[in-house]
């Protein structure tokens, strides 16, 4: 009997493995179709404008060689583009979900295009660009419209997707009515999972038992339909079901809804929130991440190297003591390294006492805060960027003691390098309790994009200005 059981999961082990491989040559597939589309695009784009000359246009100047000569440039930043937003990370089985992404990737892509020309000082044809956007998305969608297609028949021959529901409630009882009846893919519900304690019926166990459950019945998604849980147990739960391939989602209830806390998906319209796997960032995006933090840090330093001189000059005459102030801090998978800070608080300050939470915190120096207003007194930490210590944009670097004290589940901030400024900076600064912060981290780390970066850049420069949040 127990062999027979262990057989059923290998099995289903492999069936899992192949939709996988599956949705890995989905993906694949659309990565191609859109080098094709872009290629036809320029064609078709160049072509059609070439044959709209006098009186309608002026003529064009230039033959199809010179534009030939910019498609790798023009690939590589409409596919780095797409990535960043995540255009190759989405189920490809609902062409709706799509349509959006591929005209936010041109859009943007169009813009990038039009300020490498300005720059390069290329006069190109702007009715060309125009029209190069109009037949690349146009190609794009009717692959993924295809694709669409292909990913639906395939549904159709698959095995239901074995799904398991936390929550015994209301709530939890729609959504396993509304999974019975879905079309393809249809689902197989295993049973539900008590957030609170063992209950009767299709009560499978507890919430510390989904891990387990998980594991032995091959589930492949995992509805959350109980409003009151905790955020604390849902990602315990999460982190214990992180070497599985068990995708989450969080059911909205009817005011959620109603507020806007959900989102459709296609997932037989139920509104939920996915909590995206653990992201592991593409060699691509860490390597473009590491020369925007040294080509940014080595400029800043250039730049604010004199000012920089005369701050330390200032601390050290007003204080008596170093202007750097170096802190053991906890980096990327829990390695130390010494962060340097210009010194903004008195020499017998306690190192390792709470930061100041006003701004007339006794602790602080005039000259220090006026730095702290402005982040000035973190202009050193550049150093820590071009030794590889930090990034420009990450999770903020905290103390040991800290970090000792993190549940399992919250060490996973750990996994990228910490930052100079982050999604903490600019949504909240020191307003925002520890916590809030760990979700804004976490958010960070599971979406993390060239693009989150340079938009978190940019929107870190008026915070800073503004001095919201700085003690």
């Amino acid at each position: 009997m127990v062999g027979s059981e262990d057989k059923g999961q290998q099995e289903r082990g492999r069936e899992g493995r192949r939709l996988r491989d599956r949705g890995t040559r989905l993906v694949a597939i659309a990565l191609l179709g859109d080098v094709v589309s872009i290629v036809a695009g320029v064609f078709a784009a160049y072509y059609t404008r070439a044959s709209l000359g006098p009186p309608l246009l002026a003529p064009l100047k230039h033959p199809i060689e010179i534009y030939l000569s910019c498609l790798p440039a023009v690939l590589l930043i409409l596919l780095l583009t797409g990535h960043s937003i995540g255009l190759y990370r989405v189920r490809l089985v609902d062409i709706q979900s799509q349509v959006g992404l591929v005209l936010r990737t041109n859009g943007l892509g169009v813009l990038l295009l039009a300020g490498a020309s300005f720059l390069s000082h290329f006069d190109y044809s702007r009715a060309m660009l125009l029209m190069f956007a109009v037949y690349c998305t146009a190609f794009q969608l009717g692959v993924r419209a295809m694709l669409s297609l292909m990913r639906e028949r395939q549904l159709l021959r698959e095995e239901p997707v074995r799904a398991l529901i936390v929550g015994t409630g209301e709530l939890a009882g729609l959504v396993a009515e509304k999974l019975a009846r879905a079309p393809a893919p249809s689902y197989e519900c295993s049973g539900f999972v008590a957030p609170d304690g063992a209950g009767q019926g299709d009560v499978l166990g507890t919430l510390a038992d989904l891990p387990r459950l998980a594991h032995e019945l091959d589930v492949e998604e995992v509805f959350v339909a109980a409003p009151d849980l905790d955020t604390d147990s849902l990602m315990h739960v999460i982190d214990a079901c992180a070497d599985l391939t068990t995708r989450f989602y969080v059911v909205a209830g009817p005011l959620q809804v109603l507020l806007g806390g959900g989102a459709l998906t296609d997932l037989s319209q139920i509104p939920v929130l996915e909590l995206p796997a653990r992201y592991a960032p593409s060699p691509v995006y860490l390597a473009t991440k590491r020369i925007l933090d040294l080509t940014v840090s080595v400029v800043l330093l250039l730049l604010l190297g004199p000012a920089m001189l005369v701050i330390g000059w200032l601390l050290r005459r007003q204080t008596g003591a170093s202007a750097l102030f170096v802190q053991e801090r906890v980096g990327q998978h829990g390695r130390l390294f010494r962060m340097y800070k210009f010194r903004t608080m008195r020499p017998d300050a306690d190192p390792y006492a709470p930061a100041p939470t006003t701004p007339d915190d006794p602790r602080i120096t005039p000259v220090g805060r006026w730095l702290r207003r402005y982040s000035l007194d973190e202009l050193p930490q550049l150093l820590n960027v071009i030794r590889g210590d930090m990034s420009l944009v990450g999770p903020r670097p905290e103390m040991p003691f800290l970090v000792e004290a993190y549940q399992p589940w919250q060490r996973r901030r750990l996994e990228a390098k910490p930052g100079l400024t982050g999604l903490w900076q600019i949504m909240g600064r020191k307003d925002l309790p520890l916590a809030d912060n760990i979700e804004y981290d976490f958010y960070y780390i599971r979406h993390q994009s060239f693009l989150l970066d340079l938009e978190i850049l940019l929107r870190t420069l008026p915070v800073v200005l503004s001095g919201r949040g700085a003690y």
